[in-house]
């Protein structure tokens, strides 16, 4: 009875966490449940979680002192950087890494590391459940669409119930099914933290299996990359082989269907487009148009301004750059305080370096594989994911009160 009372708790909180956070990019829930209210909807949710901690007399538990540290260092840097520079940019970063601290501070308190993630990685797998079947549906013609939201300017969420999809005005063949993400890249982004913190304290093969073969379905180049670099890390060895043959198998069975005349060309025009046309352009030489503008007018803009730009300046002299590459926070922090904005990874490297940890190395390369075509880790989600595969200690880990 008790077991099934803190199980209640436990899903009660994690609906909480999923409201209060739906705002706050990237996830996309709350545009389609709240409309225009979204944000004052997140702001209401944090509000009742926050006033449960003593009603349930929860004990309040802060992040490890490591992090508390580099995080006020940021807060310094990045409150110095905008009253200078008088950036609104760097007072939204300033912002959300606040807002990031109270969202930890209240998962700590709130969960244990296995009451949280298996909720949210079970979350996430069926989130990709929903893009296959809304994939199957779509493609027959079964799924209507339900609702168009604006979203950052030019984008739209096209609702579509469980199965929402963020494209700009263009639509035909441009089916990226991403769940409760805004798009592809972000789904992507979370499987991968969720497929090393899954390694670290789960070893759960079917979770993993889902983390790996779901996301495939939104067609992210990046998940692509990122896996093939995820099964050469963790599945070339002895023990793996039997696996890694299997995954190859898959992958190739996927690659014939969508080469052959087995299918018909409509059903498998835009996967193909968006997979093995995209690959192949990338081996070839071919630059990713939606980042083109970042990729080639990076060089020139660091190296006119070496130091560090404000963004707003940046884009105001050379509208056509693309913030979504690694030249982004190059090019704003300039040489002497990128090192501030990627803290929080220099310490976990020096740390793996001394502990003689392969896997907090192996996480390091993988996590700098993402950052590099997402650079932006400064909000509530990616900071939860950061601290529990870098510093949470489970070994220290406190019980929940209830």
């Amino acid at each position: 009875m008790k077991n099934r009372v803190r199980q209640r708790g436990n899903i009660v909180f994690f609906i909480i966490f999923l409201l209060s956070i739906g705002s706050f990019y990237p996830f996309v829930h709350n545009y389609v449940i709240f409309g225009s209210f979204k944000t004052i909807a997140s702001l209401f949710f944090l509000a009742i979680w926050i006033l449960l901690i003593p009603v349930y007399g929860i004990n309040v538990i802060l992040p490890h002192k490591a992090f508390n540290i580099i995080l006020l260092v940021q807060l310094i840097y990045f409150i110095g950087y905008s009253l200078y520079w008088q950036s609104v940019d760097i007072y939204s970063v300033v912002f959300y890494l606040v807002l990031s601290w109270l969202f930890l501070v209240l998962v700590l308190s709130t969960f244990t590391v296995d009451q949280f993630f298996t909720c949210f990685i079970k979350f996430n797998i069926l989130s990709g459940i929903f893009c296959l079947v809304g994939t199957v549906l779509f493609t027959f013609g079964y799924l209507p669409l339900l609702g168009v939201f604006d979203y950052q300017g030019e984008f739209k969420i096209y609702n579509f119930g469980w199965f929402f999809i963020k494209r700009s005005t263009e639509f035909v063949h441009q089916l990226r099914p991403a769940g409760y993400y805004d798009e592809p890249g972000s789904y992507a982004y979370v499987a991968m933290f969720l497929l090393l913190i899954n390694r670290k304290y789960f070893q759960n093969l079917r979770w993993e299996y889902a983390l790996i073969f779901l996301p495939v379905l939104t067609t992210s180049l990046a998940h692509i990359f990122t896996i093939i670099l995820f099964f050469f890390l963790f599945y070339i060895n002895k023990k793996n082989i039997k696996y890694a043959i299997g995954a190859v198998a898959m992958v190739a069975g996927f690659v014939f269907l969508l080469t052959s005349n087995i299918l018909p060309e409509e059903d498998t025009r835009y996967f193909r487009y968006r997979t093995i046309d995209r690959f192949m352009g990338f081996t070839e030489g071919e630059e990713d148009a939606s980042r083109q503008g970042g990729l080639e007018l990076g060089p020139e803009i660091f190296e006119k301004y070496p130091f560090g730009r404000p963004k707003e300046l940046v884009l105001l002299e050379y509208p056509d750059f693309v913030n979504e590459t690694f030249w982004g926070p190059v090019i704003y922090y300039g040489i002497l305080f990128l090192p501030v904005f990627i803290l929080p990874f220099i310490y976990a490297f020096f740390k793996g370096v001394g502990k003689r940890d392969v896997f907090v190395l192996i996480s390091l390369m993988l996590v700098g594989a993402n950052l590099l075509q997402r650079p932006y880790y400064m909000y509530p989600l990616w900071i939860i994911l950061i601290y529990y595969l870098f510093f949470y200690d489970k070994k220290n880990e406190r019980k929940r009160n209830f």
